[in-house]
């Protein structure tokens, strides 16, 4: 089957591009009987790391499509018509949208298959876009896209719950493929770890901090981990505690940075956050070797891929329990109610004053971690399209 692919969002360094990377090269890697061809806009083609042996289309474009499609801009009708009269000149069996974020109208004779990761944007639209602008352009798009797809992918049975209770889809039209993290993350040895990474952001080998990595957005819910971080400070021998935010502050998907500095400022904790601003992963692996916890207390997740990337680092998890992530982990972290600051506070606690349990935590989370992977994922989309090509 010959299927066009959707790679505008491949050089994006958050969750959907990574996820888009990994999954096409593990796929392109596996010697698939399928032929792919990938549409980019010129500006990720000259990023220059694209595989060299898929065909590629490159489609002149104006703006770099992850940067227009953010929370707080939109794609322009010159270039979405120019990603649609591409994909309209050639012959395709199937489309793939990995991420539903850099759809546009396809025309093609081909099924389309949509990737919606979650329905955050659609639980929460007040904490995702800036206004109701926004708001409605993204509606708009969703509602094209689900109509024009006769599939759909998405990362975890958590958030395909989601799918079909938002938009109606049948059950057997929407597919589970994983997520996974990258072999970069894994654990070091102490001989391994290099301190003068750390200490670019004034840490050290010897340093307690939690870490968060991931975008600075409302829904990901940073005030609270905050508070419970001034909470946990205030208590005897906790003064030394930091919380280092990784993450691009500049990012287009980042509106919530104010708000989190306010707090901050706030519960007078500048000494203790440290933003490191965007981390690559050869470097970030040290920072969560080290780190006591990985904190991810978002309102939702569709899958919640930092979380399990510090686990393969072997670092236990603190989490959201609206993400697939208690069914991933299991027992590899404490699941927390994303409302309640008490629940947050005590998990913190337990991660920084019991080491045994933590270190229990720790090694379960590895496990878990360690199943996922970006080959077994392939296998899955492999599957999935096999699947469509039967049904066309």
């Amino acid at each position: 089957m010959r299927v066009g692919v959707d790679a505008a969002c491949w050089s994006n360094k958050r969750g959907y591009g990574r996820f888009t990377r990994g999954l096409l090269n593990a796929l392109v890697e596996s010697n698939t009987e399928h032929e792919l061809v990938f549409f980019v806009d010129a500006q990720t083609a000259g990023d220059g790391d694209l595989p060299t042996n898929v065909r590629t289309v490159v489609v002149n474009t104006g703006d770099r499509p992850t940067s227009a499609a953010s929370a707080s801009d939109s794609r322009s009708i010159k270039d979405l018509l120019a990603m649609t009269k591409a994909v309209a000149g050639e012959s395709l069996d199937a489309f793939f949208f990995p991420s539903v974020y850099t759809y546009f109208p396809a025309i093609t004779k081909g099924k389309i298959i949509l990737g919606v990761h979650d329905v955050i944007a659609e639980d929460y639209p007040d904490l995702v876009f800036p206004d109701k602008k926004h708001r409605r352009l993204w509606a708009l798009k969703g509602w094209l896209a689900h109509k024009q797809a006769h599939y759909i992918m998405t990362v975890s049975e958590h958030a395909k719950k989601g799918i079909v209770r938002h938009f109606g889809h049948d059950q057997e039209r929407v597919f589970v493929i994983d997520e996974a993290p990258d072999p970069v993350f894994t654990t070091l040895s102490p001989d391994k770890l290099d301190g003068s990474i750390l200490s670019q952001f004034g840490l050290s080998l010897d340093s307690r901090f939690l870490i968060y990595i991931g975008g600075i957005n409302p829904h990901k819910n940073l005030p609270m981990l905050v508070q419970s971080l001034a909470e946990i400070r205030r208590s005897p021998g906790m003064q030394d505690v930091k919380l280092v935010v990784v993450g691009d502050l500049k990012d287009g998907f980042t509106p919530g940075v104010s708000e989190l500095k306010a707090k901050i400022a706030e519960l007078n904790q500048e000494d203790a956050v440290v933003f490191t601003g965007f981390v690559k992963d050869e470097d970030v692996i040290h920072l969560l070797n080290v780190a006591q916890a990985l904190v991810l207390p978002s309102m939702a997740e569709g899958f919640g891929l930092p979380a399990v990337e510090g686990a393969a680092c072997g670092i236990p998890i603190v989490a959201t329990q609206n993400s697939p992530l208690p069914d991933l982990l299991e027992d590899g972290g404490i699941f927390i109610d994303p409302n309640s600051v008490e629940q947050l506070t005590a998990a913190l606690r337990t991660m920084l004053e019991n080491p045994g349990k933590r270190d229990e935590m720790a090694r379960v989370a590895t496990a878990k971690a360690q199943q996922l992977t970006w080959q077994r994922s392939a296998a899955q989309l492999d599957s999935m399209l096999s699947q469509v090509a039967r049904q066309t």
